[in-house]
């Protein structure tokens, strides 16, 4: 233990005893060990709040579409599972991109939870977004979602049958039950 000395009024140096020199080195570490703690802290905060989720879940909320389909993708690509129900969500918004982001990103993330809101897109006035609900479906293996994607079979727009069909084939529906689905 390195001896630690203090001056009297006089200016005078006279050791401490080792009672008084262990109390002073327990507070100079207590002191540096809560300064290291709190920076470690701060740096955690500072991490979190400028996380790369963090800052695309700031991006949802804002007005730019693109902007909102950039970080949901984003979210997709970094694995965030634990966002999926704000996902959800996104699936209900006003843009279209927006919702085709939100359910080609939920098939991504294998969100399972979303199938049933995925499936009410199959009925969306935007061909894109039904035709992306379908790949989605089937990358989720919803069977429970045949009923709905063999009604697309006889949808306006090419590209959504198409679509459909490749989806149901990969489902395991047999090849004449799809197309006597055509025929209706």
């Amino acid at each position: 233990m390195r001896r630690i000395e203090q001056k009297n009024l006089f200016n005078q140096h006279y050791p401490l005893n080792p009672l008084t020199q262990l109390n002073y080195m327990n507070r100079t570490i207590l002191i540096a060990i809560g300064i290291s703690c709190a920076l470690i802290s701060a740096a955690g905060i500072m991490f979190w709040h400028n996380s790369p989720i963090n800052t695309a879940l700031r991006q949802l909320h804002s007005k730019n579409p693109s902007i909102r389909c950039d970080a949901i993708y984003t979210l997709g690509n970094l694995d965030a599972k634990e966002t999926i129900p704000i996902i959800i969500n996104l699936l209900q918004d006003d843009n279209p991109n927006v919702r085709v982001s939100a359910v080609d990103t939920l098939g991504t993330l294998h969100a399972k939870t979303a199938i049933p809101d995925i499936t009410k897109l199959l009925k969306d006035n935007t061909p894109s977004v039904r035709g992306l609900a379908v790949q989605s479906l089937k990358h989720l293996d919803a069977k429970e979602a045949i009923p709905e994607i063999k009604q697309l079979l006889n949808d306006n727009y090419e590209r959504v049958r198409k679509a459909a069909d490749w989806a149901l084939r990969k489902l395991g529906v047999p090849a004449e039950e799809i197309e006597k689905a055509k025929q209706k």
